[in-house]
């Protein structure tokens, strides 16, 4: 699915629910959805380690692929 970035984070600390340590990328996307006239908007968590947040550019499409069980197999620029 193709994907627009509008904007990126990092975000790290502990879970409240776990207690364990986190570290993720976050990339805010517009992309189409059925049943929405336009784009809808959502969040797609990355690793930091595969994808760096340096690597990540706002304002470019990529192509986020999913498995059948809708995890996240790939994020590339198109």
């Amino acid at each position: 699915m193709k994907v627009y970035v509008l904007g990126k984070q990092n975000l790290k600390g502990i879970s409240r629910k776990t207690g364990k340590e986190f570290d993720s990328n976050v990339v805010h996307v517009s992309c189409p959805k059925n049943g929405v006239e336009g784009e809808a908007v959502q969040t797609i968590w990355l690793d930091p380690k595969t994808y760096p947040l340096s690597d990540l550019i706002v304002g470019e499409t990529y192509n986020a692929e999913y498995d059948s069980q809708g995890y996240l197999l790939s994020f590339q620029p198109c």
